[in-house]
C-alpha cells in the first residue's frame, strides 16, 4: 500500500472554468472572490492519496477482468480499456472534511456564490492531484518500458458507480478518513476513485484524461481539438515524461513542472541564460540569436523561452549541482537579555472534587497566574490530557497564550527558528529557546529565482502570470518547510518542538511569504500593503513546525527598506552608538542607513544585479566556478570559487577586475573601454593584449579558454550600480549635514559585503575613497537580529522603535538625485 501528500496547487483558470467561465470576459467582482477565496482555501484543503497496484487477469471468453480477491470488472466500456493491462493501479484520493464543511457553510447561510466558488476550487484541487498522481505513474511506467492508460472513475461516463466499493474493498481508504455510503458514494464528498490500466501492449495515453472517449460530449471542460505532445527532459540525474499542450512555452511548462532552468529575467527574452539542449532544429529568430554563439547552434542549444512546444521534444537542461556560497554566520551576537517569548511551566494541579469545581482551563490560568487563551484545537485535546497526567501537566504558554500541554515528565526542549529570507539564497538558525543555544545552520538557493534574477522580474510575474502569486508563495513554503525537515532530522528534532519563527527579508520577499500582493511595490508612488511586525500561526501559512507555532514578521520601513535592513542595524547596533555610521547592504537592490542614537536615515538605490553576477555577458551567482577575485599581479591573475575551472565572474570578481581597469589605465574615467593601441605605452603588454575584438565588439579577454570577458556593456551595468550607490550616500550625508570626516565606520552587511575587496569597492568608487579603511564588514547581520529578536522579546519589541526612528528618503524625489547619480558614474581614480 502506498501513501501519497502531494502539495496542492489550486489553479484559477480551471476554477473559472469550473464556474462556467471559458473565454468570456469575467466580471472584476467575481475575480476579486476568486482570488480570496484561493488564497483562504488553502488551509482547508487537507490532500491524502492512497494507491496499490494488482495484477490482473483478463478472461477473454466473459469479457472480464479478474481481481486478486476474486472481484471483476464486467462492463465492456471498463473490460475494453483495460483489458490489454498487466496490472491495475487503484487510488483513492481526497481533501478531507474541512474544504466540505466550508463549502456547506455558505450554502446554508444563503452565500451561493462564495459556496459555488469553494466547490470549484475543490474540484479543481482533485483534478491537480490526480494530475499529479498519473504523471508520477506514467514516468515509473516509462522506466519499465511501458504504457499507461487514462484515469477511469466508477459513476463517470459509462462506469457504474457500484464498482467503486471494488475499488475500496482493496485500497486501506479507513487511513485517510474516507468512506462509502449505501448509495456507493464517497463521505467526504470531495474524494475521487481512479482507476490505470499499465502494460507494455498499452500506449501512454498523452493526459491522465482523454476528452475524446468521454460521453459527455456538451462539457464545458472538453478540448478534444487541442493537440498534445511528449516532453521528455533529462536534468542532471532526474527523467521526466512532460505532456505539453500544442503552443505552451518551453520555459513555462519546464517551470511549472519542477525543472528549474537557470535564468535571470522570468523568462521575458532579456537575460539569455535559460539555454537548453533539443534534439530537432528550431526556428531562431533574430532576437533569439543575439544570445546564441556559433557553437550553441552546432550543439542545438536553445533558449527555453523562445521555444513553442508543437512536436514531440527530448530536452536536456544544464544541470549545475555546485553549491552556492551562502553567507550564514552568526558569531558575535550582541550581549542580550535572554527573554524568550516560549516558556514551559511545570504543574501539579489540583485535582477537581465537589469541593473544587474549577473547570479545567481555569485550574490551568490560576496555576500559571496570567488569564491566557487557548486555541479550539488544543482545548478539544485538554481532557484526555488531563485524563491521562492525572493533572501533573507541562504547560508551554508564548505571551497570553497557551500553546502545548502535556505530561510534566515529558523532556522535550523548546526550540525555535530565526530565517533570513534574500532575494537569492534562504538562511535558517535553529536555536533552543530553552537555553538560548545554537543548534545548527542551515542554507539553501531561492528557487523563486526561476521566476527572475530580482524583486522587480518576480513581481511582474505575479502580475502577468495566472495564478502566479500562489505560485512563488508555494515554492518558498515548499523550500522552508524542506529546510526544517532537513535540520530536524539531522539533529533529531521533531517539528512540533519548534515554537516560533522569526523571518527577515526585503518587503517584497516579506510579503511572498505571506501571500500579500506586491504590484503597488513596483509601481510609483511605491506602496507596500504593510510594514508594521505581523505574526501569525505558522499552519495558516502552510509552514511545518507546531500547530500551534508562530511565525513573526520584523517591522519593514518601505516598499525598498526591509525587515533585513531593520535587523541589521539591530544587530550592528549602530541604533544606540553616539559616533555616526554608515551602513551598506549591497544588491540588485542596496540598502544605506547612516545615523546614530540621535536618528536615523535610510534610502534605497536601485543598483541592478551585476554585483550579483546578473546582466553580465558572463556573469553568474557565487557559486563553484565563479571568479571571485582578480589581481593582474597574480599568475594566474584570477581566482575561483572552489579552486575549480572558471565558468564566469560573481560580483566580488567584477568588482576586482573593474578595479584593476581603474588601476591600469584598461578604462578611461567616463567608463570607456580603451584600445590595445591606447593603453599599451600605458601598461603591461601582458594585460594590454587581453583587449581584443571578439563577436564583433572591443571586450576585454579575461580567460580565452573558457570563453571569459568583459564587454563595454557590461562596464556600464557597473557604473549605473555603482553610481546609483554613491548618490544615495552622498544624498544622505547631505540630509545630516556631514562630511566623510564625521563617519566613524562603514559597516559592509550581507554576502557581497562579506566578500567584497574593500580596496576594489573604493578603487571603482562604490564607496568615497576617504572611508576605506572605515569599512568593517559585518557578515549576516539581518540573520543576526533575526535571532536576537527570536532570542528576546526586548529585541523584537526595540525593531519596531528602529523602523519609527528611520526617516526614510526616497530618492526619486530628490530634484538633485539625477546630477549625483550622474556624478557618481565617474572612475575618479582613473589613470586616464
Amino acid at each position: 500500500m502506498y501513501y501519497k501528500d502531494y502539495p496542492v496547487n489550486i489553479e484559477k483558470k480551471l476554477v473559472l472554468k469550473y464556474l462556467g467561465y471559458k473565454n468570456d470576459k469575467i466580471p472584476e467582482e467575481i475575480m476579486d472572490k476568486v482570488d480570496k477565496a484561493i488564497n483562504d482555501a488553502y488551509k482547508f484543503i487537507k490532500p491524502k492519496i492512497v494507491y496499490d497496484r494488482y495484477n490482473v487477469f483478463y478472461d477473454e471468453k466473459d469479457n472480464k477482468l479478474i481481481l486478486p480477491n476474486g472481484d471483476g470488472f464486467s462492463e465492456d466500456y471498463i473490460v475494453n480499456h483495460l483489458k490489454n493491462a498487466e496490472y491495475l493501479v487503484f487510488a483513492v484520493i481526497t481533501l478531507g472534511s474541512s474544504i466540505e464543511e466550508k463549502i456547506s457553510q455558505y450554502f446554508s447561510s444563503g452565500d451561493i456564490m462564495k459556496g459555488m466558488i469553494y466547490d470549484a476550487i475543490s474540484n479543481s484541487a482533485l483534478d491537480y492531484l490526480s494530475r499529479s498522481l498519473w504523471k508520477d505513474l506514467a514516468e515509473e511506467a516509462e522506466s519499465q518500458g511501458k504504457g499507461i492508460t487514462q484515469s477511469f472513475c466508477p459513476g463517470d461516463s459509462r462506469w457504474n458507480i457500484k464498482d467503486q466499493e471494488k475499488i475500496f474493498n482493496l485500497l486501506d481508504v479507513k487511513s485517510i478518513g474516507v468512506s462509502l455510503n449505501d448509495d456507493f458514494m464517497m463521505k467526504p464528498l470531495k474524494s475521487l476513485s481512479i482507476v490505470y490500466g499499465v502494460g507494455k501492449n498499452i500506449k501512454t495515453s498523452l493526459a491522465d484524461h482523454d476528452c475524446s472517449q468521454c460521453d459527455l460530449k456538451n462539457c464545458s471542460y472538453r478540448h478534444t481539438s487541442k493537440k498534445f505532445f511528449k516532453v521528455n527532459v533529462s536534468f542532471g540525474k532526474v527523467k521526466k515524461i512532460i505532456t505539453a499542450e500544442m503552443g505552451e512555452n518551453l520555459f513555462e511548462l519546464l517551470i511549472k513542472n519542477g525543472i528549474e532552468v537557470y535564468n535571470l529575467c522570468g523568462g521575458h527574452h532579456k537575460c539569455g541564460k535559460c539555454k537548453v539542449k533539443v534534439d530537432t532544429e528550431q526556428f531562431i529568430s533574430e532576437e533569439e540569436e543575439k544570445f546564441l554563439s556559433d557553437d550553441d547552434k552546432k550543439e542545438n542549444m536553445r533558449l527555453s523561452c523562445f521555444i513553442t512546444v508543437d512536436k514531440n521534444l527530448n530536452v536536456v537542461v544544464p544541470y549545475n549541482d555546485k553549491t552556492a556560497v551562502i553567507l550564514t554566520d552568526d558569531n558575535e551576537l550582541p550581549v542580550v537579555s535572554f527573554r524568550p517569548r516560549i516558556e514551559k511551566k511545570h504543574l501539579n494541579l489540583d485535582k477537581p472534587s465537589l469541593n473544587d469545581q474549577r473547570d479545567d482551563h481555569k485550574r490551568i490560568l490560576d496555576a500559571i497566574g496570567i488569564n491566557a487563551t487557548i486555541s479550539a484545537d488544543l482545548l478539544k485535546k485538554l481532557p484526555d490530557i488531563m485524563e491521562k497526567t492525572n493533572y501533573n501537566i507541562a504547560c508551554t504558554v508564548r505571551g497570553d497564550e497557551i500553546v502545548s500541554v502535556g505530561d510534566i515528565n515529558d523532556k522535550e526542549e523548546l526550540y525555535g527558528i530565526a530565517i533570513d529570507i534574500g532575494t537569492t539564497t534562504i538562511a535558517l538558525y535553529l536555536y533552543n529557546i530553552s537555553t538560548g543555544k545554537k543548534v545548527d545552520v542551515y542554507s539553501a538557493l531561492n528557487h523563486e529565482k526561476v521566476f527572475g534574477a530580482d524583486v522587480i522580474s518576480r513581481i511582474n510575474y505575479t502580475i502577468t502570470k495566472e495564478d502566479g502569486l500562489n505560485k512563488i508563495n508555494k515554492i518558498m513554503i515548499d523550500e522552508i518547510n524542506d529546510l526544517i525537515d532537513d535540520v530536524c532530522k539531522k539533529n533529531k528534532i521533531h517539528r512540533n518542538s519548534i515554537y516560533e519563527i522569526t523571518a527577515v527579508g526585503n518587503t517584497t520577499m516579506i510579503h511572498f511569504l505571506l501571500n500579500v500582493s506586491c504590484k503597488n511595490i513596483a509601481n510609483s508612488p511605491f506602496i507596500p500593503v504593510f510594514t508594521s511586525k505581523m505574526q501569525f500561526k505558522a499552519h495558516d501559512l502552510g509552514i511545518n513546525i507546531n500547530p500551534e507555532g508562530y511565525i513573526v514578521t520584523l517591522p519593514m520601513v518601505a516598499s525598498y527598506i526591509g525587515s533585513d535592513t531593520v535587523a541589521a542595524i539591530l544587530s550592528s547596533r549602530m541604533y544606540l552608538k553616539k559616533e555616526i555610521n554608515l551602513l551598506l547592504d549591497i544588491g540588485t537592490n542596496s540598502e544605506i542607513v547612516l545615523g546614530n542614537k540621535d536618528g536615523l536615515f535610510a534610502c534605497s538605490a536601485a543598483a541592478g544585479p551585476a554585483f550579483e553576477g546578473a546582466g553580465i555577458t558572463c556573469g553568474m551567482g557565487g557559486i563553484a566556478g565563479a571568479i571571485e577575485h582578480v589581481d593582474f599581479t597574480n599568475i594566474p591573475v584570477y581566482a575561483t570559487i572552489g579552486n575549480v575551472e572558471p565558468q564566469g565572474l560573481c560580483g566580488s570578481g567584477i568588482v576586482d577586475l573593474i578595479a584593476g581597469f581603474v588601476k591600469y589605465g584598461i578604462i578611461d574615467m567616463t567608463g570607456r573601454l580603451l584600445s590595445n593601441e591606447e593603453v599599451s605605452e600605458y601598461t603591461d603588454k601582458g594585460i594590454a593584449d587581453r583587449i581584443i575584438e571578439y563577436k564583433g565588439e572591443r571586450v576585454f579577454l579575461l580567460d580565452k579558454k573558457n570563453d571569459i570577458y568583459v564587454t563595454q556593456k557590461d562596464i556600464r551595468q557597473v557604473q549605473l550600480a555603482k553610481g546609483a550607490i554613491l548618490a544615495g550616500i552622498r544624498i544622505l550625508m547631505r540630509e545630516m549635514g556631514i562630511n566623510t570626516e564625521d563617519i566613524a565606520n562603514v559597516y559592509f552587511a550581507g554576502g557581497f559585503g562579506n566578500y567584497i575587496n574593500v580596496e576594489s569597492a573604493a578603487e571603482i568608487g562604490l564607496i568615497p575613497y576617504e572611508l576605506k579603511d572605515k569599512v568593517v564588514q559585518i557578515g549576516n547581520a539581518a540573520g543576526k537580529g533575526a535571532i536576537l529578536a527570536l532570542l528576546s522579546d526586548e529585541e523584537l519589541s526595540t525593531a519596531s522603535k528602529i523602523k519609527d526612528n528611520i526617516k526614510y528618503i526616497e530618492l526619486s524625489s530628490i530634484t538633485s538625485f539625477q546630477e549625483e547619480f550622474m556624478e557618481g558614474m565617474y572612475f575618479k581614480r582613473c589613470n586616464f
